[in-house]
């Protein structure tokens, strides 16, 4: 009895400082695809000026009346996003909804890596499937990086089997260079 007493707490500890990140996020706006979670720092409006994603083709689908905050249009911007993402990958998941977290820094997101999967990740940026979330350092943030994380979240929804990584990052590397490709933001060739 003694010994799972100890390990119940032992387990506590390890799974609280794993999700303390995650405690110290609030929700920022709630749209039809995302939650979205950031610190109390988070700028928005420096948020959309990064993503700069013209919403518009998307916009009957997004748009809320009597909404005109910054957060709704966090929110509705992102929703578009996800249809957007949606469209290139031609998989369509209405009923789909996820969380995004978006985190200080690289180092948040090496912390919740190297706390929960025993790795040494150094990205911008990750899906975690079981969690059926994005975490996206926020000073890191581009449109084709987010769009990429969402088409990971897409795609293992949609499939039964999961494709392998090799697959499914094939398929997220040409949304990200789709939504490059749209935006401009591809390095230009010498010709």
């Amino acid at each position: 009895m003694r010994t799972l007493l100890l390990v119940t707490i032992f387990l506590l500890i390890i799974f609280s400082s794993g999700f303390a990140q995650e405690e110290k996020l609030r929700l920022v706006a709630e749209g039809k695809y995302f939650s979205i979670y950031g610190d109390r720092h988070l700028d928005i409006l420096s948020l959309l000026k990064t993503l700069d994603f013209d919403y518009f083709l998307h916009i009957e689908n997004t748009f809320q009346e009597n909404e005109y905050n910054l957060n709704t249009l966090l929110a509705d911007t992102l929703d578009a996003l996800y249809l957007e993402v949606s469209d290139i990958l031609e998989i369509h998941i209405y009923s789909y909804h996820g969380k995004i977290y978006f985190l200080p820094d690289r180092k948040n997101i090496s912390s919740i890596v190297g706390k929960n999967f025993n790795n040494g990740l150094n990205s911008e940026g990750f899906y975690w499937h079981q969690k059926n979330a994005i975490y996206i350092s926020t000073p890191d943030l581009t449109l084709g990086m987010l769009g990429h994380e969402i088409a990971h979240a897409i795609i293992s929804h949609y499939f039964v089997v999961p494709p392998s990584t090799k697959v499914q990052e094939i398929l997220a590397g040409y949304v990200e260079y789709r939504l490059r490709k749209q935006t401009g933001s591809l390095p230009q060739q010498n010709q």
